[in-house]
């Protein structure tokens, strides 16, 4: 449970109930007060010394490997990934929210209540999920039953990309071995970089728990884990299965990676032979998920420009600047990386939105003024003022605000740009962090 009542995190997430502990922190059930939205807040609750992070890294605490999964996730839109909304530090700690999955369990614990039919679409969409990533040239390196979640409508989420890496950034003889050690691949653990093999690997002894209703090793004794990795082939003649789908998982098994499918579609493609399936194209939301989350090329000379603008503006350098250019160019995904970075550099992001025809005035600054008038001491005049652009401003604050006095239109507009300035540089002057408005 949360260690104080109604804990409240960053201004905006009131916590609830912890809902896990992973090996870099806990994830809460939490509100967030500036949606009304239930979500899944992840936070560092573990010491800087308990972080496993390969020397090679420029990194020197938990907030990176933090920092590195709330990347990994922001960049990735699939129906099988769990989806990440915003990054945050509090007390000097940071935090990121996800989606939340009600009634949430485990891959296995949902496939012991299913037929046989059932636990393939589970593996199936575990598989649809990891040709995704592995196409990204993105590893898991920590799959694992948890990490795999079923909704109540049966959609199956993985989720846990803490140890997650891009494979040319891997060191096979010298990074520390990662993840799950029931779930760790052999050659891994004799210091061979991970591979998408390697997460074939656990997705192997997933489908094994699924048709034999336990893991093939011995769990009991680390001991004998190690050597039953190392060493013993899971015999998948006990299963009741046929033989086709005996063969695959016995494949996926493989002590020598090479030996394993290299590519989830494959077995993916396999499967719907097993389901006796005409081999189909990915549904429209998979489709979508590769276009609107391609791997991020080009406008390399703009992104440059952006950067150095950042780095700018975390040094107290502030800039404006405009963004054009005909639909579909690249706009909102070039701002959306300058998003990405900025939250993991420790900068509070707002977003105005402005409508072409019908807006009214300044409706741009209305969400940028609830989210720093939560995040800021407001005074009850200055919030009666911005009432005028954001009229939820009693609910969000959670008290009665005042009316604003009337005066003329001329002197009301003035009243309204001073205390929109005066919101930023209150928050400026209460925080350390940088504000980006996008």
């Amino acid at each position: 449970m949360v260690e104080h009542a109604e804990q409240m995190i960053g201004s905006r997430y009131r916590l609830h109930e912890s809902l896990g502990q992973g090996g870099m922190g806990t994830v809460y059930r939490a509100t967030d007060r500036l949606t009304g939205q239930v979500v899944a807040l992840k936070r560092v609750t573990k010491p800087t010394s308990a972080l496993h992070i390969s020397k090679h890294s420029t990194y020197t605490n938990l907030q990176v490997s933090l920092a590195n999964e709330f990347q990994a996730l922001a960049s990735l839109r699939h129906p099988n990934i769990i989806p990440v909304l915003d990054y945050g530090f509090a007390n000097s700690q940071p935090y990121f929210t996800m989606r939340f999955i009600p009634q949430a369990r485990s891959v296995t614990h949902v496939g012991a209540g299913l037929d046989h039919e059932g636990k393939l679409d589970l593996l199936m969409q575990l598989l649809r999920a990891l040709s995704y990533l592995h196409r990204r040239g993105i590893i898991h390196r920590d799959l694992k039953p948890e990490n795999a979640l079923v909704d109540e409508d049966g959609q199956l989420m993985v989720l846990d990309f803490g140890l997650a890496q891009e494979r040319p950034e891997l060191h096979p003889t010298t990074d520390r071995v990662s993840g799950t050690l029931g779930y760790i691949a052999p050659e891994v653990l004799q210091g061979i970089a991970p591979s998408p093999a390697s997460d074939l690997y656990a997705v192997g002894l997933i489908a094994y728990e699924l048709f034999a209703g336990e893991h093939p090793y011995d769990l009991n004794s680390h001991a004998a884990l190690l050597q039953d990795i190392l060493t013993n082939i899971p015999d998948v003649s006990r299963l009741d299965i046929d033989a086709p789908l005996a063969t695959l998982i016995e494949r996926l098994l493989k002590k020598n990676p090479l030996e394993r499918y290299q590519d989830a579609a494959e077995i993916i493609a396999q499967l719907q032979t097993e389901k006796d399936q005409p081999k189909t194209s990915d549904d429209e939301a998979v489709i979508n998920s590769f276009l609107q989350a391609a791997r991020f090329v080009g406008r390399e000379a703009e992104s440059r420009q952006l950067h150095v603008a950042l780095e700018n503006v975390m040094q107290g350098k502030g800039s404006s600047w405009l963004i054009g250019g005909e639909s579909g160019v690249g706009k909102s995904r070039l701002l959306n990386e300058l998003r990405i970075l900025a939250l993991v550099r420790g900068a509070l992001v707002v977003t105005g939105l402005g409508l072409s025809s019908g807006s009214l005035p300044y409706e741009l600054w209305r969400d940028p003024v609830r989210r720093l008038a939560l995040a800021t001491d407001i005074s009850d005049e200055d919030a009666a003022i911005l009432k005028e652009i954001a009229p939820d401003l009693d609910q969000l604050l959670e008290r009665e605000i005042p009316a604003a006095p009337k005066v003329k239109e001329e002197i009301a507009q003035k009243r309204l740009i001073d205390s929109i300035k005066t919101l930023f540089r209150q928050f400026l002057a209460e925080n350390e962090g940088r504000v980006i408005v996008l």
